[in-house]
C-alpha cells in the first residue's frame, strides 16, 4: 500500500510540474505577444481590460481589479493616458476621485489585446480533439472553482479575460 501512495504522489506531483510550466508557458507568450504587437505591459493590459469592462470606474476600483496598489495603479493609469488610451475625468462628488474610461484609441487596443491573447491560447489548443478539450476544461473547471474566491480574488483572477468568450454563467468561478 506504502508503494501505491508512493506512486500516487509521484503523479500528483508530475501533474502539479506540468501544469506550472504550462501555466508559465501562457504567461510568457501572452505578454510577449502584448509587448511586441502593443507595447503594453501585463498590468497596463489588465488596467485597459476593466477600464474597458467597466467604464467610469476609479483607480481604486481598479487597482483593486489588477491586484496592484493604489500609487502603482496611478502610474499605470498616467502611462495609458499619456499615450491617449485613457481618459480621466474628475467625479462631480469628490473632486479627488478621477472617472476613467477608454478614448477610442484605448477601444480598440483592447479589442486587440484580447485578440493577441486569445490567438496565443487558441494556437496551444489547437492540436487538442474534442474530447480532449472537454476534459481540459472540465478538470481548469474545478480547479478554479475550487481554489478561487468569487470576489476581488476571482476579478484579479479574470483581470484579463475576454468577457465574450466566458460569461458570468459560464464562468466557473462566478458560477453559483
Amino acid at each position: 500500500m506504502a508503494e501505491r501512495d508512493q506512486s500516487s504522489d509521484s503523479e500528483t506531483q508530475h501533474t502539479a510540474n506540468i501544469l506550472g510550466a504550462l501555466s508559465l508557458l501562457i504567461q510568457d507568450r501572452v505578454e510577449r505577444a502584448w509587448q511586441s504587437t502593443l507595447d503594453l505591459s501585463p498590468m497596463a493590459a489588465a488596467a485597459v481590460v476593466q477600464i474597458d469592462n467597466e467604464p467610469g470606474s476609479s483607480i481604486e476600483q481598479v487597482a483593486g481589479r489588477i491586484g496592484l496598489t493604489h500609487s502603482a495603479t496611478v502610474r499605470v493609469i498616467d502611462k495609458l493616458a499619456e499615450r491617449g488610451l485613457v481618459e480621466k475625468d474628475r467625479a462631480r462628488k469628490d473632486a479627488r476621485a478621477q472617472s476613467l474610461k477608454l478614448s477610442k484609441p484605448g477601444k480598440g487596443l483592447a479589442r486587440q489585446l484580447h485578440a493577441a491573447r486569445n490567438q496565443v491560447i487558441d494556437g496551444l489548443l489547437s492540436g487538442l480533439g474534442p474530447v480532449q478539450r472537454e476534459a481540459l476544461e472540465a478538470a481548469i473547471s474545478a480547479i478554479l472553482y475550487q481554489c478561487v474566491e468569487p470576489g476581488r480574488e476571482a476579478d484579479v483572477t479574470c483581470r484579463v479575460c475576454d468577457d465574450r468568450r466566458c460569461t458570468p454563467d459560464i464562468c466557473p468561478i462566478r458560477v453559483v
